[in-house]
């Protein structure tokens, strides 16, 4: 998906001059890539705020147009705010449709594993994004992965996903976790705490067979002086 978005040149850099751009309701942002000499812009915060919402979220290609160039880019750095809803500063790297580039893509784990329905599992996500590679226009907007058929113990690694036509691993041996299902700390620590138990009885048992064994022995040894 692709979208048009307007960028003026900023003359000037440093902090206070991006505080006095983001009052104004912009973002102060760079373009470059592709042996060009970047370009410091600011771009519109409400436009760009809009252009994420759609279906290609932050892989959505972007026709920008700084005064007379024009420049087919992707979002590749967004800088937000730690807790205010602001965009503190993007960076635009330029690309060629033509050639592939490595995009970050949105994991949608669905369904509910067998080893939470059925063992009391719980699911411990490691990695909600894969890095493929594709054509920019090939870039999908998520993945969904079934994690239904999953049970404790199990994983879902990078190298087991199923990608789309023309999309690929962006590390063709990555073999990261994505996902795994793992018992709840609380169901290990009781499994532990019955083990101590029952070892603790197994060692009782035996300091009484023991104890039981030397009582007869000292009987015997009685027994055998007093004859």
């Amino acid at each position: 998906m692709e979208t048009s978005l307007k960028a003026i040149v900023r003359d000037t850099s440093g902090s206070a001059q991006s505080r006095r751009v983001r009052g104004e309701g912009s973002i102060p942002a760079v373009v470059y890539g592709m042996g060009m000499e970047p370009v410091s812009v600011e771009i519109n915060a409400r436009e760009f705020t809009n252009a994420l919402k759609t279906e290609a979220g932050s892989n959505i290609i972007f026709n920008l147009e700084v005064g007379s160039d024009k420049y087919t880019a992707l979002a590749r750095e967004i800088q937000k705010h730690v807790y205010r809803n602001e965009f503190l500063h993007v960076d635009f790297i330029q690309v060629d449709l033509t050639k592939t580039v490595d995009a970050d893509v949105q994991l949608n784990f669905i369904g509910t594993p067998m080893g939470v329905k059925e063992e009391g599992g719980i699911v411990q996500t490691i990695n909600s994004s894969l890095t493929i590679s594709a054509l920019p226009t090939n870039i999908p907007t998520s993945l969904d992965l079934d994690i239904s058929g999953l049970n404790v113990g199990d994983n879902l690694a990078a190298g087991d996903v199923s990608l789309p036509e023309g999309v690929e691993l962006a590390d063709e041996e990555d073999d990261s976790i994505l996902i795994t299902i793992t018992m709840p700390r609380s169901a290990i620590e009781e499994d532990q705490a019955i083990d101590g138990l029952e070892g603790e009885e197994v060692e009782g048992e035996e300091g009484a067979r023991s104890e039981s064994s030397e009582e007869t022995v000292e009987e015997e040894s009685s027994d055998e002086s007093g004859e």
